[in-house]
């Protein structure tokens, strides 16, 4: 039977063997560059934010208690790296922020969810050269249309429908409350529908969670 973050992490803390913690890197880091990616955008910063992660784990571990899951608490970590290079790309002038207008109309906003919520049938397990290119097209708009949406939105719609964490976990990781988590993400979703709206009008997509 697999063991529990908690299980290895108590045995790490009891033996100090690093197999235990080198599990848990296995074990998170592509989740964590995934998010690392699309909330910032730059592989190399990704690949920073991934190393500079488990070293604060490693260095934080004995505060690691279960008031949260490990996930959350490690999540936690990761997103204030994030937002740190964020902060540091804005007082350098090299991001740029998108307002939400939500000028849409329902109608819009509910047609481009339907475009965007539709999943591709591929018959072969091992997908073709063509459906290879087009799922890499569809990963290449939605990770320029996470890029547009304000940051607070970005973090949100990452944590929730990419990495499914509960409301009451993103509230713990981002340090704001339910209610504020649950509108960022509403918000969030309608801009990404109106982006991805015009990419998918003619196409399916497999889920923007990559």
């Amino acid at each position: 039977m697999e063991l529990t973050d908690v299980d290895i992490i108590d045995n790490f803390r009891a033996t100090g063997q690093a197999r235990y913690f080198q599990s848990l890197v296995s074990r998170y880091q592509h989740r964590i560059y995934n998010a690392a990616f699309r909330m910032i955008g730059d592989t190399q910063e990704a690949e920073e934010v991934v190393q500079e992660t488990f070293i604060k784990v490693l260095q934080n571990l004995e505060k690691f208690r279960n008031q949260a899951t490990f996930a959350a608490w490690m999540f936690r970590i990761a997103h204030n790296i994030c937002i740190d290079i964020l902060r540091s790309r804005q007082r350098k002038g090299g991001l740029q922020m998108m307002s939400f207008d939500p000028q849409s109309t329902q109608e819009q906003i509910d047609q481009a969810y339907l475009q965007l919520s539709q999943v591709s049938q591929v018959a072969d397990l091992e997908p073709g050269p063509a459906q290879k290119i087009e799922h890499i097209e569809q990963q290449e708009m939605i990770a320029s249309s996470l890029g547009q949406l304000p940051e607070s939105q970005r973090i949100v719609l990452v944590l929730h429908d990419i990495e499914g964490f509960s409301y009451q976990e993103i509230a713990e990781i981002v340090g704001d409350n339910v209610g504020t988590i649950r509108s960022r993400l509403h918000y969030g979703r309608l801009k990404m529908k109106e982006l991805l709206a015009p990419y998918f009008q003619n196409n399916t997509v497999a889920a923007y969670s990559g």
